[in-house]
């Protein structure tokens, strides 16, 4: 049986350090993003210029938002604290909020969180786009896809020190369970954080589609069987009309209604019996199969998701003892040169140090294309998408994580 995400090891590829060549990718379909959400908040009448809302939800409504999501947080709480170790130090924290976008738990740096506490990005704040114009949270529960709000994208000018990424989490029949974000200061945008932020949703569904195998095809296989069984009973129908009249002559008039109902029909299944219980037996087994399928789908990706991991794992193990090496023979290298400018060394020595020292670097390549495999086969296997856009960042602002 697959581990659950609690249990599963901590292989979500680290984030290296914000760099300042990083770049906001700002494509035509982000741009109509912002763009169509912006025009939304100005409708509900957000004002650019208001202050911070800091009121959350009183205690009791938060308990009682946190009870009706149990289920949602006990999924989420294990992968949210994978996603926070590979952005920790970032300025930056983790946020579930349920369909309504009210934040019911987060974590993150504690620096960041009391700035954050100053916008109200605390549980039993609520980010839908009603309530704080665009971001990241909302525009994501409006679009029903993840989205990125980077600084002045945000409506509200107080959120312009933001930069959040937020994915949906929907269950099996595509209802939107709540919202997965990542929020940090501008400056430690990352174009990764997109990425790994839509990984982690997609665990979550995972985890929730392990716990309620029923899936669409599931639940219309057990309709069509229900239907198949209603046919093979005995069937009552009738038949009823109403009529209204009016007469008027020599000044006079009079109405009336007539009425009647019948024929009564009752048709029981006598001579064809045997191939309506065919007909259930057949939903019976579609019903069967498609749970079947769905079981095998699921252990299947669960599979794929544990492969990946353990690979991500292992390379992460094996990569110390490859750097190690690496700047052994590297430093061989520099000795063996040092003793040859000497003459305490021949040509085939250092020829011999150089060829280490690249069989070193290429051991180190084909590790971290061991490494970047595996991580795309985790993330296809948790429901992403490739996509050229999704690695290629065009040129564009400062960035930093996301909401």
């Amino acid at each position: 049986m697959p581990a659950p995400p609690s249990a599963l090891p901590s292989a979500l590829p680290t984030l290296p350090p914000a760099a300042a060549g990083n770049t906001l990718r700002t494509d035509e379909a982000h741009r109509l993003t912002i763009a169509q959400s912006h025009a939304r908040s100005a409708a509900l009448g957000v004002r650019p210029g208001a202050a911070p809302e800091h009121t959350p939800l009183p205690a009791a409504d938060l308990a009682i938002a946190r009870e009706r999501n149990r289920r949602l947080f006990d999924h989420a709480a294990p992968v949210m604290e994978m996603l926070y170790e590979h952005v920790v130090h970032s300025q930056s924290m983790v946020v579930l909020t349920d369909a309504a976008g009210v934040v019911i738990h987060s974590i993150g740096d504690d620096s960041f969180l009391q700035r954050a506490a100053r916008v109200a990005l605390q549980p039993g704040a609520l980010w839908s786009e009603a309530a704080k114009g665009t971001n990241a949270i909302g525009t994501a529960l409006v679009e029903e896809a993840p989205v990125l709000v980077h600084a002045h994208e945000h409506y509200v000018r107080a959120n312009h020190f933001l930069t959040c990424t937020a994915a949906p989490i929907l269950d099996a029949r595509g209802q939107v369970l709540g919202v997965l974000d990542c929020s940090g200061e501008h400056r430690s945008y990352h174009p990764h954080t997109m990425a790994l932020v839509k990984m982690s949703a997609r665990m979550v569904e995972n985890a929730w589609l392990a716990d309620d195998p029923p899936s669409a095809a599931v639940i219309a296989a057990a309709a069509d069987v229900a239907a198949a069984r209603a046919d093979e009973l005995p069937r009552v129908s009738f038949a009823g009309s109403l009529q209204l009249a009016s007469l008027r002559s020599a000044g006079v008039s009079a109405s009336g209604s007539v009425w009647s109902i019948g024929p009564l029909q009752l048709s029981l299944p006598l001579f064809d019996r045997g191939s309506r219980r065919a007909a259930t037996a057949a939903q019976q087994a579609a019903y069967d199969e498609a749970v079947a399928q769905l079981q095998g789908a699921t252990r299947r990706a669960l599979r794929e998701v544990e492969t990946a991991l353990v690979t991500l794992e292992a390379t992460a193990a094996r990569e110390r003892d490859v750097m190690g090496a690496a700047a052994d023979s590297e430093a061989s290298l520099s000795a063996t040169e040092a003793r040859q400018r000497g003459g305490l060394a021949s040509l085939l020595d250092l020829e011999t140090a150089r060829r280490n020292a690249l069989l070193a670097r290429s051991t180190i390549v084909e590790l971290q294309r061991e490494r970047a495999a595996a991580w795309i086969a985790l993330y296809r296997s948790l429901g992403g998408g490739w996509t050229p856009t999704d690695a290629v960042p065009t040129a564009g602002a400062p960035q930093a994580p996301n909401t």
